[in-house]
């Protein structure tokens, strides 16, 4: 009888195939007591020799990534791993002082670094305790002599099933020879997540025991639409996920064929329809799925790739790829949205409700180094493409200002360094908070463009914490009084000549779009998987009549009654925009 495993999607598609169940090496190695300097001087050598081979071997995997920039990076990060001063100096002083053996220092430093890391509170920090294991264990299979490179004695595709995956070896994984991978441990920011996304593997991730149910070359199903894993599929389970994985190699299929046309409403006028990313390699996704831009590059999570993100040259790496990838398209990048729910990056400041704190801009302009160094990199890489530069959370005209003098300030400093730029880069501002939005007026004559963020204005507008289980419910963006404030922007910029599009949550729902072609947004900007439906979705939409329907939504007294109207528009005119899927025996 089959069983079916829960887990967090990590990387969309289908995959069926036979297990090939990867065993993964403990950290924890037993103690040799060592005697004398001579003994402690030769296990310091043998260290250091295995540290010099780890690194050139990761060097050589980071030269084989080719345009794969994530992985690069994050082979990257495990090479500065290699060289972190207190960690060996850690290892360096059990050899010396403890007589341990360089195995078990080594062994026993990692396991307490590794622990720190899994103690932390930010999700996203946790998960970095898996970079510093795999560069271990990479360490530790050179002290011990032992293999671990497994995957390569497989001789057909298969899907990899293990109780976790090491990132530098997601990054050495093929299409070819894996058809899907699934881990009991991990999360869907975790860097073998980000890899499994940008090399089109399908993969669920913290499915918690599959890895123990498992038999090596039993048929595994790996949906990583909605995260299941299936071990030993029944007939009628196994024929419908052949159906829905060959469905969804059409349908990709299908995308890449009208990837280029343009997003078009049934009367004939175009939308801009983009995609929002958080690394770079997510754009060649972008244009695969059809989107003509990139209306949001969240910046801050390529700070989950590298402890020196403030490195300029990293960054300017980093946007060069995206920009290139876009061209001619516009590419929106935001500063860094350090604080609040956001990978916080600097030195942590613990406060009562850090959404109400000190958060984004803010941040940036009491960290300006930090600031200057990002535009810089944005500047540089403007030569690639088109580049757009965005500012968060902006309450106060001051921090426009202040955030324009830097950027004519750096155009100063890189003509005088004789390296070219974009002179004509727009800046603009993110609408997040009412006070955005009911002064936008005054921030107008001052921004290139406007781009509202629909989950902040949302958030702040209803003063409903998300994530709190007692008001999530209150939550929602369609609620008149959000409306009315997108409305009141949009107009204010259409009067004004500026463009304004909308990169929040709402952008990506059907039963949306119409509202917010009928309000007049110039742009819609959506996560990438969503682009093909939104853009169906738009193709169905009347113009006139959208706004029709707007304007009943903006006198609604409620979010369901906005609801209502906007669900008897969209049934009528794409029912099938939302899928179920299979309903087992077992359900």
């Amino acid at each position: 009888m089959s069983r079916s495993f829960e887990g967090t999607p990590a990387s969309p598609g289908i995959a069926v195939g036979p297990a090939f169940l990867l065993d993964v090496e403990e950290l924890r190695v037993a103690r040799r007591e060592i005697s004398g300097e001579t003994e402690a001087g030769k296990e310091l050598a043998r260290l250091d020799d295995a540290l010099s081979a780890t690194c050139e071997e990761l060097r050589s995997l980071s030269d084989g990534m080719g345009e794969l920039v994530e992985g690069r990076q994050i082979l990257d990060v495990h090479m500065m791993l290699l060289d972190d001063p207190v960690m060996l100096a850690d290892v360096r002083r059990r050899i010396t002082e403890n007589r341990d053996n360089a195995e078990h220092a080594l062994s026993q430093v990692l396991y307490d670094v590794i622990q720190r890391f899994r103690a932390m509170e930010d999700p996203l920090i946790r998960e970095r305790a898996s970079d510093v294991r795999d560069v271990g264990r990479r360490v530790l299979a050179k002290l011990l002599g032992s293999e671990r490179e497994a995957l390569g004695r497989v001789s057909r595709p298969v899907v990899l099933v293990s109780r976790e995956l090491d990132p530098s070896v997601a990054a050495g994984l093929r299409r070819d020879q894996v058809l899907g991978f699934a881990t009991d441990e991990g999360g869907s920011t975790s860097h073998t997540a980000i890899l499994a996304r940008s090399l089109g593997i399908p993969a669920v991730v913290a499915l918690r025991e599959a890895a123990e149910a498992v038999q090596p070359g039993m048929t595994v199903i790996v949906d990583g639409i909605h995260g299941r894993v299936i071990l030993d599929p029944q007939q009628d389970e196994l024929e419908y996920y052949t159906r829905l994985r060959d469905k969804y190699s059409e349908m990709e299929a299908a995308i890449a064929r009208n990837a280029s046309d343009p997003a078009v409403t049934a009367d004939g006028r175009p939308v801009e329809l983009a995609g929002n990313i958080e690394f770079s390699q997510e754009a060649d996704q972008v244009r695969k799925y059809g989107g003509r831009g990139i209306g949001l590059f969240r910046t801050e999570f390529l700070r989950l790739l590298s402890p020196d993100a403030d490195d300029e040259d990293m960054q300017c790496m980093a946007y060069s790829h995206a920009l290139r990838e876009m061209k001619p398209y516009p590419v929106v990048i935001r500063t860094l949205d350090l604080g609040g729910d956001k990978f916080p990056g600097v030195p942590e400041l613990r406060e009562r409700n850090p959404f109400l704190g000190w958060r984004a801009i803010r941040v940036c302009l009491d960290k300006p180094d930090i600031l200057r160094r990002q535009i810089s990199a944005i500047l540089r890489a403007s030569v690639e493409g088109t580049a757009w530069l965005l500012i968060p959370m902006v309450t106060e005209l001051d921090q426009v200002l202040r955030t324009r003098d830097m950027l004519e300030d750096t155009k100063l400093a890189l003509a005088r360094d004789g390296i070219p730029f974009d002179p004509g880069i727009p800046l603009g501002i993110m609408v997040e908070t009412p006070a955005a939005a009911i002064a936008i007026d005054i921030f107008l004559p001052h921004v290139d463009f406007v781009s509202i963020g629909t989950n902040d204005l949302t958030q702040y507008t209803l003063a409903v914490d998300r994530g709190s289980p007692y008001v999530a419910h209150l939550f929602d963006p369609l609620h008149p009084a959000v409306l009315r404030q997108i409305d009141h922007v949009v107009r204010k910029c259409h009067a004004a000549g500026r463009w304004v599009g909308v990169c929040g949550q709402i952008a990506g729902e059907p039963l949306a779009v119409p509202l917010l072609l009928g309000l007049g947004v110039d742009e819609l900007s959506v996560s990438i998987s969503l682009i093909p439906d939104i853009k169906k979705m738009i193709g169905v939409v009347d113009t006139a009549e959208a706004a029709g329907l707007a304007g009943e939504a903006l006198a609604a007294d409620s979010a369901l009654k906005v609801r209502q109207l906007a669900r008897s528009y969209v049934q009528g005119r794409f029912p099938t925009i939302l899928l179920n899927g299979f309903q087992g025996t077992e359900e």
